[in-house]
């Protein structure tokens, strides 16, 4: 066991002043970290000076802190890199924000090689992410990227990865936050901004519970690139000269996902999410993907706000050995100006030999969805088809003006209610449901699911509804009619 300099001395400065050695925290500017400048050699140098606060803290017994200090705000790059920490906390006082440098970002090694994430941890135990003392949630805040909290704050500055995303492509484009293969996790009292890519993914993780966070991307930004991108797939669609190298962008496209959990036993609280993106995405595990699950399960999320493209399951893809996702709940979410509300989807992989998956005990209750622009429910296949490529097995995001919908029949839905949801002037159609003829959806309850004001197009008011059990009760209104 090897510990720097700067370690025996703060914990040779705690025992003399009587405090013991489990208090200790480590102040990144102890490890040469520079407050207030944002140059490329001062991006460099904080990286390496919190990742050797990190290394010093995996090599302690428990209760280390590394401690971003309050009131000031440190520049980095990515490969902020924790391992094998335990009784660890991660205290971010200050503000940490991400150098929007691509062409100095650091890079994975191999053939296709991604934009390494901004701040990872890997087989970590009893793990926290946590603002100050001093945080204060604010659910209902719209303009935080206008006017950012001046602590508690990781800001992933990804304005310039979306517009290198929308322009030229590239490597795919780094987290905020990874924890992976981890357990015993809490994140708390933070705010997270703008994310080049998602913003907290958590894969094959166990016990983990996050409160009290504010998720929030500059949305008027993303729409700007987005209306910059439709006019530029209309070209290749009318099949104008040399704009064929341009990539299509579906709504979400940007994929600055929210919260993006597998494994189990998660739990999501007092939240808000305001993205462009799926708001939750809870993806599968099977026995290969993941190594302390083979099914991500038992998930809660509650007393959310959420306004995005999804309270979401998914994708989940049909796999050998096969894919997974049961037991979650939603509740108590309210999703204003949402894209999409209730959003359940498959993915191709039925083309994969004895490629199989599964999806059920799925309960959302307690819902209100109010002026969503998109579908306000939709259980099927995932929408990802961009217009001018080829359809193959993909469902299109045009849909029902561009079809059809391929549905995976190797992929089960089953046990899938929806109780208490409130959905109030959709711009659209309430919304799709779509199963497979060779393997309809199975025990599907809509229990008091209230439309108000419905849009009439495309459905005239109702849902389209194919090769699903379905039973609607409670005054639900209007109940689908499903189509076998």
């Amino acid at each position: 066991m090897v510990f720097s300099v700067r370690f025996l001395l703060v914990v040779a400065t705690l025992v003399a002043g009587g405090q013991h050695a489990t208090a200790v925290t480590l102040n990144i500017e102890h490890y040469g970290a520079v407050a207030g400048d944002k140059s490329l050699q001062t991006a460099k140098q904080n990286v390496k000076a919190i990742n050797a606060a990190f290394a010093d803290a995996a090599n302690f017994s428990a209760g280390v802190k590394v401690e971003v200090p309050p009131g000031k705000e440190y520049w980095a790059l990515g490969g902020i890199l924790g391992g094998n920490l335990h009784d660890f906390t991660f205290m971010v006082n200050g503000v940490l924000k991400a150098l929007p440098d691509l062409k100095n970002w650091p890079l994975t090694t191999g053939h296709k090689p991604s934009y390494l994430n901004f701040l990872q941890f890997v087989n970590c135990d009893n793990l926290t992410i946590s603002g100050g003392a001093g945080y204060t949630h604010t659910p209902n805040a719209l303009n935080l990227t206008a006017n950012p909290p001046s602590g508690s704050l990781i800001d992933g500055q990804g304005v310039a990865w979306w517009n290198r995303y929308v322009l030229a492509g590239g490597p795919k484009r780094p987290k905020l936050i990874h924890v992976d293969q981890s357990k015993h996790i809490l994140v708390e009292n933070i705010t997270l901004l703008n994310s080049p890519n998602f913003h907290l993914l958590l894969s094959d993780v166990v016990d983990v519970e996050v409160r009290f966070v504010h998720i929030q991307v500059d949305r008027s930004e993303q729409r700007r690139l987005k209306a910059l991108m439709g006019a530029r797939r209309r070209l290749v669609e009318a099949g104008i000269s040399g704009s064929e190298n341009v990539e299509g962008l579906q709504p979400e496209d940007l994929n600055t996902d929210g919260i993006d959990p597998s494994g189990h036993d998660v739990w999501v609280h007092d939240t808000a999410i305001n993205n462009d993106d799926d708001s939750i995405a809870v993806k599968p595990c099977n026995s290969e993907r993941c190594t302390m699950s083979d099914c991500s399960e038992n998930m809660l999320f509650e007393r959310m706000t959420m306004t995005g493209f999804g309270a979401s399951i998914g994708s989940v893809p049909a796999t050998f050995p096969p894919n997974c996702v049961r037991n979650i709940t939603f509740r108590n979410i309210d999703m204003p100006g949402t894209g999409k509300g209730v959003y359940i989807k498959s993915d191709p992989g039925c083309d994969r030999a004895n490629a199989s998956a599964l999806i059920e005990n799925i309960l959302y209750e307690n819902v209100n969805i109010t002026k969503p622009k998109w579908w306000s429910i939709w259980i099927g296949p995932q929408q990802q088809h961009e217009p001018g490529s080829s359809l193959g097995g993909k469902c299109p995001l045009a849909y029902p003006l561009k079809k059809p919908c391929p549905t995976q029949g190797c992929v089960t839905f089953n046990n899938i209610t929806l109780r208490n949801i409130f959905i109030d002037r959709p711009l659209l159609s309430p919304g799709v449901i779509l199963g497979n003829q060779t393997n309809p959806m199975k025990n599907i309850v809509f229990d008091r699911v209230v439309v108000s004001e419905g849009g009439k197009w495309p459905f005239d008011s109702t849902y389209q509804c194919q090769y699903a059990d379905i039973q609607a009760i409670g005054g639900t209104v209007p109940a689908p009619n499903c189509k076998d």
